[in-house]
C-alpha cells in the first residue's frame, strides 16, 4: 500500500462509525502512539507516560484523564479522545483539518515521485533553500 494510500484509509476512518470529524486523525495517531501494549485504549500510566512533559502536575494529569474518561472505564477510547478536544480546540479544528489534507496531497505526490528518479541538478534546486 502506498503512503497516500495508508493515510487515506486512515482519514477514511473519520467518516467510520466512530464518528470522528475531520481533522480529528491526529488523536487517532495520539492514542496509537501513547499505546503501549496495543490493546486500543489508554490506561492511565500509558496516559501519564505520553503527556507528562511537565506542563502539568501528576494530580492535574489525573483530573484531565478522568474527565475525558466520560465512560468511567478507566481507559480512554478514540471516541473519549476526540470528543474532549474537539471542543476545546476552537479554530485550530479546521487547522488540523487542513493540515490532514495537505498531509494527504504530500503524501501522493510522495508515492509519484518515488517512481522517477529525478536529476541529481534537479534535485538539489529543489531541496536547496
Amino acid at each position: 500500500m502506498d503512503c497516500s494510500e495508508e493515510v487515506q484509509s486512515f482519514s477514511d476512518e473519520a467518516g467510520s462509525p466512530t464518528g470522528l470529524k475531520k481533522g480529528m486523525s491526529i488523536f487517532l495517531d495520539i492514542l496509537r502512539r501513547a499505546d503501549k501494549n496495543d490493546d486500543g485504549k489508554l490506561s492511565f500510566d500509558e496516559f501519564r507516560a505520553y503527556f507528562s512533559d511537565g506542563v502539568l502536575t501528576g494530580n492535574e494529569l489525573q483530573e484531565l484523564f478522568h474527565t475525558i474518561d466520560t465512560h468511567n472505564t478507566d481507559n480512554l477510547d478514540t471516541d473519549e479522545l476526540c470528543e474532549y478536544f474537539s471542543q476545546h480546540l476552537g479554530e485550530y479544528e479546521n487547522v488540523l483539518g487542513a493540515l490532514e489534507d495537505l498531509n494527504i496531497s504530500i503524501l501522493k505526490a510522495m508515492d509519484k515521485t518515488k517512481k522517477v528518479r529525478l536529476p541529481m541538478p534537479l534535485l538539489y534546486y529543489i531541496l536547496k533553500i
